[in-house]
């Protein structure tokens, strides 16, 4: 979606927001009311002159989307869609389309029922208004990625890795947690059924660039959640581990104390907070040879992977869990990091492997295991093509004409993941 849709998207939900609130309260000639027209009318003439294609915004209680593609949206925008939504809802006009004919005395019209339905409190919506049109919004979002998984592990990956930039960005000010909480949650429900994604995408890594401090941090968390699930965790187990994870960037400090002093400042924390901040602190304490508990074990063994990504870019995954699983990484503990060697594989997501067989050789990238031992040492790969092109994915169970020769680095390769 371009920038300029979303935001004009983000616009216009704003204004329905304010309409919604002021309709409750005033008359449709109210200077309040007027105000909002004017902004709806004037934000609709700026995209129509700028765009081509009709905006249409359909808003469910918890899934908001622009131009049907699902709007990113922080705390604020996420509350006031979620209000507007669950006053469209019973109107059954949810789903709104403006197209370029669109002018102000469409926007007065419906504005003018869109006022008698919430006063009555029963719709008197018409399915057009001009160039305004109107209908129930059907469906969800999580039926709409029922077939389409992967998309939704983007998205809500990339919602994380957003929230974070920003509270780290914000930091001074002590921003609400709820928005990262909230997408954590998600991602763990999500996790549940659909993990190799998530894999594939926390070992995502340009080898022209350093990752920022934020993708790190919002990769370890994702590992911590999948690391987690496959050592029976659950729960507000899960949610803890992952907000230390997202935290401990705040403060880049190995020593304890200093590791765990920002998080003194979020009253967000609530009952969690006891939990965080011993993790954390054990976790950075761990690192000097100190008792720690299972959890910060276990987060400490994330971030030694995560480490290593970062500072040894041209080595492989699996040579990354060859070191980990055979004590190569100093100040891991090692029955844990065996654990952690046995969730990854041999050949972890995201691996580049060359491939030998009766085809000769072949390069790919692993993108997935069959659920057992074997599936994790014969993984399935997709097969890379000429200037890299995506090919068809092999499973290397049940394909025995191939086999892994080598595994490759992506940094040397000049393999960027993210591109194909």
């Amino acid at each position: 979606m371009s920038s300029d849709i979303s935001v004009y998207g983000e616009k216009i939900i704003r204004v329905l927001h304010a309409l919604s609130s002021a309709l409750k309260l005033y008359e449709t000639n109210n200077t309040a009311v007027v105000r909002q027209i004017d902004e709806m009318d004037a934000a609709l003439k700026e995209y129509m002159s700028n765009n081509s294609e009709d905006l249409r915004i359909t808003l469910r209680p918890d899934e908001f989307f622009v131009n049907d593609r699902l709007l990113k949206v922080d705390l604020a925008l996420y509350l006031r869609a979620r209000d507007v939504a669950l006053i469209l809802e019973p109107l059954e006009y949810g789903d709104i389309r403006f197209s370029k004919e669109c002018n102000r005395s469409h926007v007065e019209a419906l504005v003018n029922d869109l006022s008698s339905s919430i006063r009555a409190n029963v719709s008197n919506m018409k399915p057009d208004y001009g160039a305004i049109t109107g209908k129930k919004a059907v469906g969800s979002s999580a039926a709409a990625f029922r077939f389409e998984p992967d998309r939704l592990a983007i998205w809500l990956y990339s919602g994380l890795l957003d929230v974070t930039e920003q509270l780290y960005s914000q930091r001074e000010k002590i921003p609400s947690l709820l928005p990262i909480k909230r997408s954590i949650q998600l991602i763990i429900d999500n996790m549940k059924n659909h993990n190799g994604i998530y894999q594939m995408l926390s070992a995502f890594r340009d080898p022209e660039t350093e990752r920022s401090r934020a993708a790190t941090q919002v990769a370890i968390a994702i590992d911590v959640i999948g690391f987690g699930l496959f050592s029976g965790l659950k729960g507000t187990e899960l949610m803890n581990l992952a907000l230390t994870s997202v935290l401990g960037g705040l403060e880049q400090s190995a020593d304890p104390l200093k590791a765990v002093s920002p998080l003194f400042g979020f009253s967000g924390l609530g009952t969690s907070a006891n939990e965080v901040i011993l993790t954390l602190f054990d976790s950075r304490a761990a690192r000097f040879g100190k008792r720690a508990s299972p959890a910060a074990r276990l987060l400490m063994v994330v971030e030694a992977y995560h480490r290593c990504l970062d500072e040894e870019r041209e080595e492989s995954l699996p040579q990354h869990i060859f070191n980990l699983a055979s004590g190569e990484i100093k100040g891991v503990d090692k029955g844990i990091a065996q654990f952690f060697a046995r969730y990854k594989g041999p050949f972890p997501i995201g691996s580049f492997v060359r491939l030998s067989g009766e085809r000769g050789e072949e390069r790919g990238v692993v993108v997935g295991h069959a659920d057992n031992e074997l599936g994790k040492q014969k993984p399935m790969v997709m097969l890379l093509k000429k200037e890299n092109r995506l090919g068809p994915t092999v499973n290397l169970v049940s394909d025995s004409s191939r086999q892994i020769s080598e595994a490759l680095s992506v940094c040397k390769e000049g393999l960027r993941l993210v591109e194909l």
